[in-house]
């Protein structure tokens, strides 16, 4: 099983760098969608602290592209043009950080359940994503999407069945999933079977998406490791959980000790 560690880039992270990479683990860099967003600078400080994690980091890498406002789907033109400008701002932020991958959230919106408009909003995406993948496919970047609050995987497996290219895949956030779904973990997993290629991975006991660390909540990970596996085995597991480093390192040693992918290149132990 792949494992990442998401990071914002902050100077306190880097020096645990060479132990995830001990680890045999990757990196998965995020902040655009609540700090980068907020002003063209602010975008470009957060790219170039990532850019510096980049050059001390040489193993596979991810981006957490912006998801406030990114609906793929909007008929405004206006707004479009502007989910469009953000989604070039990050295909140049993926490139220069040579990512293997980008998350972005699927856009799904809760005016698309209330009012029941899910063909359009399937129609809207589906040109959206036909027109956008192929310069991702050409720069050989994966774009995955990931669930918010919707009840089902049924609609984004459907659009990335339509789209129909190995360079979009699905997202599952398992803390949203949790929080927000009446559909169990495992029935996601097998919902979304060999499109999901990524995992985001944190906890809460379905009060609100608090991004705990593994075992603090109510998440039943072992059985979600199994359909993964049984599904999906190819997907990156990502830890993504907001506490100190060393809390999240606790989480990624448990997980690369539970799939056996740890890397003894750190030397004995004193």
């Amino acid at each position: 099983m792949n494992l990442m560690l998401c990071m914002h880039g902050e100077a306190e992270e880097l020096p645990f760098l060479p132990e995830i990479a001990a680890l045999g683990a990757g990196l998965e860099l995020g902040s655009y969608g609540m700090m980068g967003v907020r002003s063209e600078s602010n975008w470009r400080t957060r790219l170039s602290m990532h850019e510096a994690v980049r050059s001390q980091f040489a193993g596979p890498l991810a981006v957490h592209g912006p998801f406030i406002g990114m609906d793929f789907a909007h008929i405004d033109h206006l707004l479009k043009e502007a989910v469009q400008h953000r989604m070039d701002l990050t295909f140049d932020a993926a490139q220069r950080l040579n990512a293997l991958r980008v998350v972005v959230h699927g856009g799904h919106k809760p005016e698309v359940d209330l009012f029941k408009i899910h063909g359009p909003w399937l129609r809207e995406c589906t040109q959206f994503w036909r027109q956008e993948i192929p310069r991702w496919a050409d720069a050989g970047i994966q774009i995955v999407l990931e669930n918010d609050f919707q009840d089902s995987p049924d609609l984004l497996v459907q659009l990335v069945d339509i789209v129909d290219s190995p360079f979009l895949g699905l997202c599952l956030d398992i803390g949203h999933q949790h929080a927000f779904s009446t559909l169990d973990a495992v029935e996601w997993v097998r919902g979304m079977d060999k499109r999901l290629y990524h995992v985001h991975l944190h906890d809460n006991d379905r009060t609100g998406d608090h991004h705990w660390p593994l075992g603090r909540g109510t998440v039943r990970f072992e059985p979600l490791y199994e359909a993964i596996q049984r599904h999906a085995p190819g997907a990156t597991l990502s830890v993504e959980v907001q506490d100190t480093m060393e809390t999240k390192m606790a989480d990624l040693r448990g997980l690369a000790e539970r799939f056996a992918v740890f890397r003894d290149t750190l030397g004995p132990k004193e």
